[in-house]
């Protein structure tokens, strides 16, 4: 069983496309209270994060905007 955090760096990914996954099925995971636990099998292994919308999230993130309110916070 991996953390979701642990899964993200896994596969390259923020946590909420496994959170995204885990909800809809794609991948198998254990939702413990408000945590889930990702389970480390086939389905997790074939399963891969669009790339697109990662690198698309990415961008957002490392605008001047974005770093300065990161900042700020």
């Amino acid at each position: 069983m991996l953390t979701t955090a642990e899964a993200a760096k896994i596969k390259g990914c923020s946590v909420q496309a496994i959170i995204d996954a885990l909800s809809q099925g794609k991948i198998d995971g254990e939702k413990f209270g408000w945590a889930w636990a990702v389970k480390e099998n086939r389905k997790f292994s074939e399963w891969s994060p669009m790339k697109v919308r990662q690198e698309s999230g990415r961008a957002r993130w490392s605008t001047p905007k974005a770093k300065k309110a990161r900042k700020s916070a």
